[in-house]
Protein backbone atom coordinates (compact mmCIF):
# COMPACT_ATOMS: atom_id res chain seq x y z
CA UNK A 1 0.00 0.00 0.00
CA UNK A 2 1.58 3.13 -1.00
CA UNK A 3 1.39 6.63 1.04
CA UNK A 4 -2.30 8.00 -0.82
CA UNK A 5 -3.79 4.02 -0.61
CA UNK A 6 -2.59 4.58 3.13
CA UNK A 7 -4.21 8.13 3.64
CA UNK A 8 -7.45 7.26 1.87
CA UNK A 9 -8.26 4.40 3.90
CA UNK A 10 -7.97 6.54 7.15
CA UNK A 11 -9.09 8.93 5.86
CA UNK A 12 -12.74 6.99 4.49
CA UNK A 13 -12.99 5.19 7.63
CA UNK A 14 -15.59 7.22 8.79
CA UNK A 15 -16.53 9.26 5.53
CA UNK A 16 -20.59 10.08 6.35
CA UNK A 17 -19.15 11.76 9.44
CA UNK A 18 -16.55 13.46 7.95
CA UNK A 19 -18.95 14.74 5.16
CA UNK A 20 -21.66 15.72 7.40
CA UNK A 21 -20.01 17.62 10.45
CA UNK A 22 -15.80 17.81 9.45
CA UNK A 23 -15.50 18.80 6.39
CA UNK A 24 -18.20 21.68 6.13
CA UNK A 25 -15.57 23.77 9.08
CA UNK A 26 -14.03 25.12 6.36
CA UNK A 27 -16.57 26.31 4.51
CA UNK A 28 -15.47 30.07 5.37
CA UNK A 29 -12.52 29.76 3.46
CA UNK A 30 -14.22 27.96 0.63
CA UNK A 31 -16.52 30.98 0.48
CA UNK A 32 -13.61 33.43 0.49
CA UNK A 33 -11.48 31.65 -2.37
CA UNK A 34 -14.88 31.16 -4.38
CA UNK A 35 -15.24 35.33 -4.28
CA UNK A 36 -11.48 35.68 -5.50
CA UNK A 37 -13.00 35.26 -8.60
CA UNK A 38 -15.78 36.07 -10.85
CA UNK A 39 -17.90 34.38 -13.55
CA UNK A 40 -17.80 30.78 -12.37
CA UNK A 41 -19.98 29.44 -15.37
CA UNK A 42 -17.06 29.74 -17.75
CA UNK A 43 -14.44 27.88 -14.87
CA UNK A 44 -13.26 24.59 -15.46
CA UNK A 45 -12.02 23.16 -11.38
CA UNK A 46 -10.10 20.70 -10.37
CA UNK A 47 -10.20 20.13 -6.18
CA UNK A 48 -7.06 18.23 -4.87
CA UNK A 49 -7.96 16.03 -1.87
CA UNK A 50 -11.41 17.30 -2.59
CA UNK A 51 -13.10 14.94 0.52
CA UNK A 52 -16.30 14.53 -0.02
CA UNK A 53 -16.95 17.51 -2.85
CA UNK A 54 -17.97 20.04 -0.56
CA UNK A 55 -15.95 22.68 -2.41
CA UNK A 56 -16.87 21.42 -5.63
CA UNK A 57 -20.33 21.27 -4.79
CA UNK A 58 -20.32 25.05 -3.66
CA UNK A 59 -18.46 26.05 -7.25
CA UNK A 60 -20.87 23.68 -9.13
CA UNK A 61 -24.12 25.80 -8.03
CA UNK A 62 -21.98 29.00 -9.12
CA UNK A 63 -21.99 27.73 -12.70
CA UNK A 64 -18.40 25.76 -12.96
CA UNK A 65 -17.83 22.60 -14.56
CA UNK A 66 -16.21 20.64 -11.63
CA UNK A 67 -13.70 17.54 -11.21
CA UNK A 68 -11.82 16.26 -7.70
CA UNK A 69 -8.82 14.19 -6.48
CA UNK A 70 -8.95 11.99 -3.41
CA UNK A 71 -7.27 9.01 -2.14
CA UNK A 72 -10.42 8.07 -0.20
CA UNK A 73 -12.73 5.80 -2.53
CA UNK A 74 -15.32 6.30 0.12
CA UNK A 75 -14.99 10.21 0.22
CA UNK A 76 -14.85 9.93 -3.48
CA UNK A 77 -18.26 8.30 -3.59
CA UNK A 78 -20.47 10.88 -0.99
CA UNK A 79 -18.67 13.70 -4.07
CA UNK A 80 -20.28 11.88 -6.64
CA UNK A 81 -23.74 11.47 -4.83
CA UNK A 82 -23.80 15.12 -4.57
CA UNK A 83 -22.49 16.63 -7.50
CA UNK A 84 -23.31 13.95 -10.31
CA UNK A 85 -22.83 16.46 -12.87
CA UNK A 86 -19.21 16.54 -11.43
CA UNK A 87 -16.08 14.18 -12.52
CA UNK A 88 -14.51 12.71 -9.25
CA UNK A 89 -11.63 10.33 -9.19
CA UNK A 90 -9.70 8.23 -6.70
CA UNK A 91 -6.02 8.45 -6.76
CA UNK A 92 -3.07 10.33 -5.92
CA UNK A 93 -1.90 13.90 -6.10
CA UNK A 94 1.20 13.37 -6.94
CA UNK A 95 0.08 11.37 -10.24
CA UNK A 96 -3.12 13.65 -11.31
CA UNK A 97 -5.16 11.74 -13.62
CA UNK A 98 -5.89 14.66 -16.52
CA UNK A 99 -4.44 16.00 -19.33
CA UNK A 100 -2.08 18.48 -19.74
CA UNK A 101 -3.78 22.26 -19.67
CA UNK A 102 -7.16 21.20 -18.26
CA UNK A 103 -8.24 23.39 -15.59
CA UNK A 104 -8.88 27.02 -15.49
CA UNK A 105 -8.39 27.13 -11.45
CA UNK A 106 -6.71 24.05 -9.58
CA UNK A 107 -7.57 24.35 -5.50
CA UNK A 108 -6.10 22.56 -2.96
CA UNK A 109 -7.21 23.14 0.69
CA UNK A 110 -5.35 21.17 3.39
CA UNK A 111 -4.43 18.61 1.74
CA UNK A 112 -0.83 18.83 -0.01
CA UNK A 113 1.31 18.35 3.18
CA UNK A 114 -0.35 14.70 2.71
CA UNK A 115 1.95 14.11 -0.28
CA UNK A 116 5.01 12.08 0.03
CA UNK A 117 6.78 14.39 -2.23
CA UNK A 118 4.83 17.83 -1.64
CA UNK A 119 6.55 19.33 -4.91
CA UNK A 120 5.93 16.93 -7.24
CA UNK A 121 2.20 17.44 -6.34
CA UNK A 122 2.79 20.69 -7.12
CA UNK A 123 3.99 20.34 -10.28
CA UNK A 124 1.04 17.87 -11.62
CA UNK A 125 -1.39 21.13 -9.99
CA UNK A 126 0.81 23.11 -12.27
CA UNK A 127 0.84 20.76 -15.13
CA UNK A 128 -3.13 20.21 -15.38
CA UNK A 129 -3.81 24.10 -15.29
CA UNK A 130 -3.92 26.03 -18.18
CA UNK A 131 -1.61 28.60 -19.06
CA UNK A 132 -3.31 32.01 -17.48
CA UNK A 133 -4.82 29.79 -14.99
CA UNK A 134 -4.85 30.03 -11.10
CA UNK A 135 -3.50 27.87 -8.90
CA UNK A 136 -5.27 28.07 -5.15
CA UNK A 137 -3.50 26.61 -2.13
CA UNK A 138 -4.75 26.98 1.55
CA UNK A 139 -3.26 25.23 4.60
CA UNK A 140 -3.83 25.57 8.36
CA UNK A 141 -2.45 28.77 10.65
CA UNK A 142 0.60 28.15 12.65
CA UNK A 143 0.22 26.86 16.36
CA UNK A 144 -0.90 29.94 18.30
CA UNK A 145 -3.94 30.59 15.82
CA UNK A 146 -5.22 27.10 15.64
CA UNK A 147 -7.06 25.51 19.02
CA UNK A 148 -7.12 22.77 16.93
CA UNK A 149 -3.47 21.73 17.11
CA UNK A 150 -4.14 20.62 20.69
CA UNK A 151 -6.29 18.09 19.61
CA UNK A 152 -3.85 16.69 16.82
CA UNK A 153 -0.77 16.87 19.76
CA UNK A 154 -2.42 14.80 21.90
CA UNK A 155 -3.95 12.45 19.15
CA UNK A 156 0.04 12.19 18.81
CA UNK A 157 0.62 10.95 21.90
CA UNK A 158 -1.87 7.61 20.66
CA UNK A 159 -0.22 6.92 17.47
CA UNK A 160 3.17 4.71 16.51
CA UNK A 161 6.65 6.15 17.38
CA UNK A 162 7.82 7.74 14.37
CA UNK A 163 10.41 5.78 12.86
CA UNK A 164 14.14 7.69 12.46
CA UNK A 165 14.81 8.97 9.11
CA UNK A 166 13.74 11.33 7.00
CA UNK A 167 10.91 14.12 8.64
CA UNK A 168 7.75 15.18 6.19
CA UNK A 169 8.99 17.76 3.34
CA UNK A 170 6.25 19.68 3.99
CA UNK A 171 5.29 21.29 7.71
CA UNK A 172 1.25 21.79 8.25
CA UNK A 173 2.09 24.05 10.79
CA UNK A 174 4.10 26.48 8.75
CA UNK A 175 2.25 28.53 6.06
CA UNK A 176 5.84 29.65 5.20
CA UNK A 177 7.34 26.17 4.87
CA UNK A 178 4.55 26.01 2.06
CA UNK A 179 5.19 29.82 0.78
CA UNK A 180 8.76 29.00 -0.05
CA UNK A 181 8.07 25.28 -1.65
CA UNK A 182 5.70 27.42 -4.16
CA UNK A 183 7.85 30.49 -4.79
CA UNK A 184 10.92 27.78 -5.88
CA UNK A 185 8.36 26.47 -8.29
CA UNK A 186 8.52 30.10 -9.82
CA UNK A 187 4.44 31.12 -9.70
CA UNK A 188 3.59 34.36 -9.21
CA UNK A 189 1.92 34.35 -5.89
CA UNK A 190 -0.66 37.02 -3.65
CA UNK A 191 -0.32 37.75 -0.55
CA UNK A 192 -1.34 35.31 2.43
CA UNK A 193 -5.48 35.82 2.93
CA UNK A 194 -6.08 34.74 6.25
CA UNK A 195 -10.24 33.01 6.96
CA UNK A 196 -11.01 32.24 10.77
CA UNK A 197 -12.05 28.73 10.34
CA UNK A 198 -13.45 27.75 13.73
CA UNK A 199 -14.70 24.08 14.92
CA UNK A 200 -18.03 24.64 16.24
CA UNK A 201 -19.95 22.05 17.69
CA UNK A 202 -23.53 21.93 19.24
CA UNK A 203 -23.11 19.04 21.65
CA UNK A 204 -20.02 16.43 22.87
CA UNK A 205 -21.59 14.11 20.86
CA UNK A 206 -21.54 15.66 17.11
CA UNK A 207 -17.86 17.21 18.37
CA UNK A 208 -16.92 13.54 18.59
CA UNK A 209 -18.54 12.48 15.01
CA UNK A 210 -16.37 15.01 13.48
CA UNK A 211 -13.43 14.75 15.46
CA UNK A 212 -13.00 11.09 15.25
CA UNK A 213 -13.42 10.91 11.33
CA UNK A 214 -10.41 12.68 10.40
CA UNK A 215 -7.17 10.35 9.18
CA UNK A 216 -5.04 10.79 12.41
CA UNK A 217 -8.10 9.93 14.78
CA UNK A 218 -8.15 6.49 12.83
CA UNK A 219 -4.72 6.25 12.99
CA UNK A 220 -4.96 6.22 16.85
CA UNK A 221 -7.76 4.38 16.89
CA UNK A 222 -5.87 1.54 14.94
CA UNK A 223 -3.18 2.04 17.16
CA UNK A 224 -4.84 2.69 20.63
CA UNK A 225 -8.17 1.43 20.43
CA UNK A 226 -11.96 3.85 20.11
CA UNK A 227 -12.35 4.09 23.66
CA UNK A 228 -9.04 5.77 24.49
CA UNK A 229 -8.93 7.79 21.48
CA UNK A 230 -12.96 8.70 22.13
CA UNK A 231 -11.58 9.61 25.77
CA UNK A 232 -8.43 11.79 25.12
CA UNK A 233 -10.59 13.74 22.34
CA UNK A 234 -12.91 14.80 24.88
CA UNK A 235 -10.19 15.50 27.40
CA UNK A 236 -8.59 17.70 24.91
CA UNK A 237 -11.45 19.92 23.85
CA UNK A 238 -13.19 20.24 27.34
CA UNK A 239 -11.21 23.71 27.51
CA UNK A 240 -13.19 24.87 24.21
CA UNK A 241 -16.70 23.34 26.15
CA UNK A 242 -19.24 26.55 26.36
CA UNK A 243 -21.73 26.72 28.92
CA UNK A 244 -24.39 25.79 26.77
CA UNK A 245 -23.06 22.26 26.14
CA UNK A 246 -21.35 23.21 22.50
CA UNK A 247 -17.84 23.38 21.93
CA UNK A 248 -16.03 25.97 19.78
CA UNK A 249 -12.19 25.77 18.96
CA UNK A 250 -11.31 28.51 17.07
CA UNK A 251 -8.48 28.35 14.07
CA UNK A 252 -7.16 30.06 11.26
CA UNK A 253 -7.48 28.95 7.56
CA UNK A 254 -4.64 30.84 5.48
CA UNK A 255 -5.09 30.80 1.36
CA UNK A 256 -2.77 32.10 -1.42
CA UNK A 257 -3.73 32.60 -5.25
CA UNK A 258 -0.71 31.20 -7.83
CA UNK A 259 -1.45 32.72 -11.03
CA UNK A 260 -0.03 30.83 -14.06
CA UNK A 261 1.71 33.13 -16.86
CA UNK A 262 -1.20 34.32 -18.75
CA UNK A 263 -4.12 36.57 -18.70
CA UNK A 264 -6.36 34.91 -16.62
CA UNK A 265 -6.52 35.88 -13.00
CA UNK A 266 -8.46 36.46 -9.75
CA UNK A 267 -11.62 39.36 -10.33
CA UNK A 268 -10.42 40.78 -6.92
CA UNK A 269 -6.17 41.14 -7.78
CA UNK A 270 -3.77 40.63 -5.00
CA UNK A 271 -3.94 43.36 -2.15
CA UNK A 272 -0.77 44.76 0.44
CA UNK A 273 -0.64 42.45 2.95
CA UNK A 274 -2.15 43.38 6.10
CA UNK A 275 -1.87 42.35 9.98
CA UNK A 276 -5.14 40.20 9.38
CA UNK A 277 -3.69 38.71 5.66
CA UNK A 278 -0.78 37.09 7.73
CA UNK A 279 2.61 37.34 7.87
CA UNK A 280 3.55 37.80 4.43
Amino acid sequence: MNGAEWEGALWGTRALDWADVQQPTIRPVSAAVLGEFGGWQRRTLLDIGCGAGDFAGMASELGAKVSGLDASAALIEIARQRSPTGTFHVGDMQDIPFPDNHFSIVTAFNSVHFADDPARAFAEMMRVTSPGGSMVVATWGPPAECDAVSYLLDLGSLMPQRPPGPQPLLDPTDPDDLRALLTTAGLTLSPWRTVSCPWEYPDLSTALRGLLSTGPAAQAINHSGPARVTDIITESIAPYRRDDGSYLLSNTCYYLVALLSGTDAPARPPQPATPQEGRR
